[in-house]
């Protein structure tokens, strides 16, 4: 039985109820995302114990509320479960694909093809993705380390505020946006990152990544 790794949900759900909770609802209809040929009969058989696996869940509301009851968070009521796994279907799962309303039908479309790709591996009908292929990794480039840097600083700022803001309510005085924000936040910690090659928290410099920047060292034409 195929199941999926969904984030912030405890458990590996079964594809079938994935496929549900995304909208897809008849069995046909899933079949018809992951095989592409209705003949094929060694595939279907692969898929047999998928679609008896899933056979208890029927309808998407029940599916996601499945998926919900799964999550990191507990305690919530049936339509708060189903919110939430309604928001982890459309922002955590396959986010390239879309995080935009209205996006199960292509996120259905891309997992049935993973699948598809999957057990035609499993078939030996094509190799195995080559993992260490340059094509299939992601390159963290100058652009987008400055930009997640920038964002985590920025965030970091607005925290300040808000927590400065709390304090001024609590102890009735009056809000001074000078002492509110604190300028050196961002300058500060673009420096340290790009001086020590720390990229990421100065206060969390376990979970940052190291080396990622260096000194240009000047001593001959041939050294840079």
């Amino acid at each position: 039985v195929m199941k999926a790794t969904i984030p912030y949900i405890k458990v590996d759900i079964p594809i079938w109820v994935v496929f549900r909770g995304l909208g897809v609802i008849s069995d046909r209809d899933i079949l018809e995302h992951i095989c592409y040929d209705m003949q094929d009969v060694q595939m279907l058989e692969m898929l047999k114990p998928c679609i008896e696996d899933g056979f208890v869940i029927q309808d998407r509301e029940v599916a996601l509320d499945f998926i919900g009851n799964r999550g990191t968070t507990t305690g919530l009521s049936r339509d708060r479960r189903i919110r939430y796994a309604q928001e982890i279907l459309q922002k955590e799962m396959l986010p390239h694909v879309s995080m935009a309303e209205g996006s199960e039908s292509k996120k259905a479309y891309f997992f049935g093809y993973m699948i598809h790709r999957l057990l035609l591996a499993a078939m030996e009908r094509r190799e195995l993705d080559d993992r260490d292929h340059f094509g299939k990794k992601r390159l963290d480039l100058a652009g987008p380390l400055l930009s997640n840097l920038f964002r985590m600083l920025f965030r970091k700022l607005t925290k300040d505020v808000y927590r400065y803001l709390q304090k001024c309510v609590e102890t009735h005085k009056e809000f001074n946006l000078t002492l509110a924000v604190k300028h050196q936040t961002i300058t500060n910690g673009l420096k340290y990152s790009l001086a020590t090659g720390n990229w990421g928290d100065q206060k969390k410099s376990m979970s940052s990544k190291a080396g990622v920047s260096q000194v240009l060292n000047r001593y001959t034409y041939a050294s840079t």
